[in-house]
């Protein structure tokens, strides 16, 4: 999941030995389960980013039907 990072700049090493560097006001992939990203969560170091909804691949009716 997609999180935006506000905590200080920081790096972390998963379990699963995938590296994650944090940086203020950058976004971050990081996993929705992982402790680690609970604690940040919980320090409000994360906040979630709204899904990205697909564009649409054709012309709509409203665009010039």
């Amino acid at each position: 999941m997609k999180y935006l990072y506000s905590g200080p700049i920081s790096g972390v090493t998963l379990a699963d030995g995938q590296e994650i560097m944090l940086f203020p006001g950058a976004e971050v992939d990081m996993p929705e389960q992982h402790d680690y990203t609970r604690m940040l969560l919980a320090l409000r170091h994360l906040s979630p980013l709204p899904a990205v909804a697909a564009e649409p691949t054709s012309p709509s009716a409203e665009q010039g039907a």
